[in-house]
């Protein structure tokens, strides 16, 4: 053997070049851990899989090529063969393994919307080995090995290995079952029989890992849990509607009671608004009373600050009107109790809280409170509906009312929710036209109901007030024509420009 020849190859140009690609491939391919190749495969993530595609055979051809060439110029080494064959071997399993990357990246991709940035372990790890397998497989085909004859020698040894890990492979096909079910998703949370619950942060071979509140990781056997039922709340963008039972005396009114709950709903910001809350006497039967709250948040975490928000504003709610939230009661009495007196408002205190009262004097107040009556309707009653003239003027006391126009196809468009305080009725008053929006009770809703003629005639020494009026119409005719145009349906009889041409002379 002749150790001067080893150097040779390093003189000439072709090895000097592979030399070169060699370095070059190493560096990119071992060198992406580490910025900023880093950065570059997180941003683009399919070209660098693709790049690795045809590099890494790149490199191990290349690497073969040069080990070859050094093999060959030793005397008495006759090893081309077994490089040849290592070589095809490496080449096959690294383009298996790009190959299963870029297929983990397709169901990436189709699944985008979700909250998991990767697949969990037991998918990948399957994908993964089904590529290599598929790689070992080409490779044996290749060199003419008998397929079968494999299949058949290690039958009997996987058979043994399969006794021997009756639990494992338990495991391990309960957690296929629930990939291919699919019950739920990496960071979604689920809850267990016993009470646990977590986040999903990864499915392997084994176990399903559960994230807890207190960050420690809960580990359930795949076969356990597929086995049992357990409840999943979902992600992020799935909203979360619990309902709470509430227990009110029974001395408050029960309209009132339900309409108070609902407010202090709506004046939760972490509540959502649609679809709205609802409160429902859900058992008379025993005192105290018990009310269903039923509202949505946007998501299971935001529950908790958004519960806690719903309690003080319930418990304000009723504290305003000398009630409170009453534990069942079971009392033995030796003397006679205080009953609890809780009465709604009456028809003159409620139009004192009124902003448009506040600047008339007491005996107008009083001549309003005569001819007004206060009445309650359920979700869903019509109102005041549009092109009628009403004979009212209605004021919102409790819940929400939806105003809403028709289309040129005759179908409801939604163009605003008054609440507590705001009024309608506005348009058969001072105009004396018929209403352009049609006003439903969205809630459960009580309104205080004043005599058109009575306010007109209050309104006719009140410019001040008149113009108010006149400028809420505006503001509500033109929220009208908006949404008329976005739905790109105009209706010819719907004359919208001659209403706020007879405002305008109002204002003025």
């Amino acid at each position: 053997m002749q150790l001067p020849k080893l150097f040779d190859p390093l003189l000439e140009s072709q090895v000097w070049i592979a030399v070169i690609t060699v370095i070059l491939l190493s560096l990119w391919l071992f060198g992406k851990r580490y910025e900023p190749l880093k950065s570059i495969v997180r941003r683009h993530p399919v070209l660098a899989a693709l790049v690795n595609l045809f590099a890494a055979p790149l490199l191990i051809l290349q690497l073969g090529r040069f080990v070859h060439s050094i093999i060959t110029r030793v005397d008495g080494l006759s090893f081309s063969a077994q490089i040849n064959d290592a070589m095809l071997l490496v080449l096959l399993l690294s383009s298996a393994w790009n190959l299963a990357r870029l297929a983990e990246l397709f169901l990436l991709s189709i699944h985008k919307d979700d909250e998991a940035k990767y697949l969990p372990g037991l998918q990948r790890g399957l994908l993964f080995f089904v590529f290599l397998f598929l790689g070992l497989v080409m490779f044996l085909y290749l060199k003419g090995y008998s397929i079968t004859g494999l299949y058949i020698s290690t039958g009997a040894a996987a058979a043994l290995v399969a006794f021997a890990m009756q639990q494992t492979l338990g495991d391990l096909f309960s957690g296929i079952a629930l990939s291919i079910e699919h019950p739920f998703k990496l960071g979604e949370r689920i809850r267990l029989p016993d009470g646990s619950e977590g986040k999903v942060v990864d499915i392997n071979w084994r176990a399903t890992r559960l994230l807890a509140w207190d960050n420690t990781t809960l580990v359930v056997p795949n076969s356990e849990l597929a086995k049992q039922g357990f409840q999943n709340f979902h992600g992020f963008d799935q909203p979360y509607a619990p309902w709470y039972e509430v227990k009110v005396p029974a001395e408050v009114d029960p309209r009132l009671a339900r309409a108070l709950l609902l407010e202090a709903a709506l004046r939760c910001d972490k509540v959502l608004k649609y679809p709205l809350p609802v409160v429902r006497l859900a058992d008379a039967t025993t005192v105290p009373y018990t009310y269903m709250v039923w509202v949505h948040y946007a998501n299971y975490p935001a529950m908790f600050s958004g519960r806690e928000q719903l309690f003080f504003e319930i418990h304000y709610a009723l504290k305003d009107v000398g009630a409170q939230v009453s534990p069942p009661i079971n009392e033995l009495h030796s003397r006679r109790a205080n009953i609890m007196e809780v009465d709604p408002p009456t028809t003159l205190l409620a139009l004192k809280m009124l902003d448009i009262t506040k600047s008339l004097s007491e005996e107008e107040v009083q001549e309003l409170a005569e001819m007004s009556t206060r009445q309650s309707f359920d979700a869903g009653t019509t109102l005041v509906e549009e092109g009628h003239i009403a004979s009212y003027v209605d004021v919102v006391i409790h819940g929400v009312v939806e105003t809403s126009i028709k289309t040129k196809s005759g179908k409801s468009k939604s163009v605003d929710h008054l609440s507590s305080g705001q009024y309608f009725g506005l348009t058969s008053m001072i105009m004396g036209t018929p209403s352009f929006l049609q006003f439903t009770a969205s809630t459960n809703v009580t309104l205080l109901r004043i005599d058109i003629d009575c306010l007109r005639s209050v309104l006719n020494g009140r410019p001040d007030l008149h113009s108010e009026f006149a400028a809420i119409m505006n503001q509500r005719m033109e929220a009208a024509q908006i949404t008329r145009m976005a739905s790109a349906k105009e209706d010819d009889g719907f004359t919208i420009r001659d209403f706020l041409r007879r405002i305008e002379k109002l204002t003025h």
